[in-house]
């Protein structure tokens, strides 16, 4: 069990009292802001500002959503790799004439009509 000792505290001057009153005041004023912010009225109120405010991943769509996950480090390898893919395959593409794709059995077959 925990023994209290109590003639550490010292005398109780006026200043003391004064000192120990703006605490507890100062103290006060700090946990009535606290309660204003809980409730059920005051959760919709945070909840609505936050709405207002603040994009999820889950809101976020499109090119929007693709650029906030390639942002994140553990994407960096797959959009660096994506991107050379792409790259690759792009210029794969563009080197090809029209001869060599009027040549070829996939091309003529369904694309070219």
């Amino acid at each position: 069990m925990t023994q209290l000792n109590f003639g550490e505290i010292g005398e109780l001057t006026e200043a003391r009292a004064n000192e120990l009153y703006e605490s507890h005041k100062k103290y006060l004023e700090w946990r009535k802001t606290e309660w204003a912010t809980r409730g059920p009225e005051a959760l919709e109120k945070r909840m609505a500002a936050r709405a207002a405010t603040h994009t999820t991943w889950r809101q976020m769509k499109g090119f929007e959503l693709a650029k906030h996950e390639m942002g994140h480090a553990g994407n960096k390898p797959f959009v660096i790799g994506m991107g050379v893919m792409s790259g690759l395959y792009m210029m794969a593409f563009w080197s090809q004439s029209a001869e060599s794709r009027a040549s070829a059995e996939y091309w003529s077959k369904y694309h070219m009509k």
